[in-house]
């Protein structure tokens, strides 16, 4: 069904990626972030993007295992911040975990993630880096298992404090315990210094903790059983993004049409959900949650797999389904990441999605993969 209230915008491209053979073809307006080989199309495939904490330089993951660097040019935005604080994570399996710097490649500190049992590495599926706790510690998500790392304590001490999501693997199994089984995959703090931690998992589990991870289990509860999960689906969390004011939790998870709010003042009492994300796949695909205003007022952003990115406007205060607000096209391919600069005025997108070669049986004359795909950096500004 058509939603003929949404608002469509048209956004102004002020800086992307540039392929080799399209260079000839960037408008004035548009400012290179880079140039890149027209062999890098269908390798790079954009995963996701983030913007550094000053907001000087977007970081982005793609396929082919690399992680690239896009410092903005100085004449982009107004008033860039100071850009020393370009320091992010990384995790490969078998390996410790690596802290370095956006602006060189070179390895900072590492920090090891091992089992104490078997000595093996434990691979995290999720790690986040919050300003909250004022750049001293972070936080990884693995198999039943949340760990706390000092930044000031690298090398083979390990983490700080070990939370396992379930009592004892011994009483899980015997139907005792209470707590949540599984890969945590998504991790999230509250914004408001509270200290509390949301965890969620590819089960469809969420769990509240509190002192930023290392305290006592406020309750979980599970997403699966809900009117949602008829309308819009889900097979298992990829990202949790809490409200400004701490008190809305928002879940998207990977096959999935929208995505979930809850009320985290009554554990595991949803209020709602948007639909019409265009989210049916299990690629990682992250939403957004910004400020807009006083009294709380906010906004939820998320790209699609038909290239358009799509805002819902308070969404905490509709009960059932609500549909986005405004949608505008951004790419011509799956929009991985649609991300706010901290300004709020900027937004960076990136594209792309595995590509498998044509088929030999194919009828007819075949199209470049160029033309096939998309797989880009763009930063926008958006229609007031």
């Amino acid at each position: 069904m058509v939603n003929d209230t949404v608002k469509t915008w048209i956004p102004s491209c002020i800086a992307s990626t540039v392929y080799s053979a399209d260079v000839d073809e960037v408008t004035e307006s548009e400012t290179p972030l880079a140039r890149v080989p027209e062999s890098d199309v269908n390798a790079q495939s954009f995963k996701s993007a983030e913007w550094t904490p000053d907001g000087t330089t977007l970081l982005t993951d793609s396929a082919d295992h690399h992680i690239r660097t896009f410092v903005l040019p100085p004449d982009l935005l107004d008033s860039p911040s100071d850009p020393s604080t370009t320091l992010f994570l990384s995790s490969v399996r078998d390996h410790p975990i690596r802290l370095a710097s956006a602006l060189a490649p070179v390895s900072v500190a590492s920090y090891s993630l091992v089992n104490p049992t078997t000595e093996a590495f434990i691979t995290p599926h999720s790690i986040i880096y919050p300003s909250s706790l004022g750049g001293t510690h972070f936080l990884t998500g693995s198999d039943s298992l949340i760990c706390l790392f000092d930044v000031s304590r690298p090398g083979k001490d390990g983490p700080v404090s070990w939370l396992p999501t379930i009592p004892s693997k011994r009483k899980q199994i015997v139907g005792g315990g209470i707590g949540m089984k599984g890969i945590v995959s998504a991790l999230a703090v509250s914004p408001t210094g509270d200290g509390i931690l949301a965890a969620g998992t590819f089960t469809r589990q969420v769990g509240l903790y509190n002192s930023n991870g290392s305290g006592e289990l406020l309750g979980t509860f599970s997403i699966a059983k809900t009117e949602a999960n008829r309308v819009i689906g889900g097979k298992g969390i990829t990202q949790l993004v809490w409200s400004p004011c701490g008190r809305y939790l928002y879940i998207a998870e990977r096959k999935s049409d929208g995505v979930l709010v809850y009320d985290v003042r009554v554990t595991g009492q949803m209020l709602g959900y948007l639909r019409g994300r265009k989210a049916m796949t299990n690629q990682r695909m992250s939403i957004d949650v910004i400020a807009a205003g006083v009294d709380g007022a906010h906004e939820v952003w998320a790209g699609g797999t038909d290239g358009f990115m799509r805002g819902w406007k308070n969404p905490m205060y509709a009960a059932g389904g609500q549909d986005p607000e405004w949608e505008m096209k951004v790419h011509d391919d799956t929009v991985s990441s649609a991300v706010f600069h901290p300004t709020g005025s900027v937004v960076a997108t990136c594209c792309g999605q595995r590509n498998n070669p044509s088929s030999p049986s194919d009828s007819g004359p075949k199209e470049s993969n160029r033309k096939k795909r998309e797989n880009s950096v763009k930063i926008w500004t958006l229609p007031s």
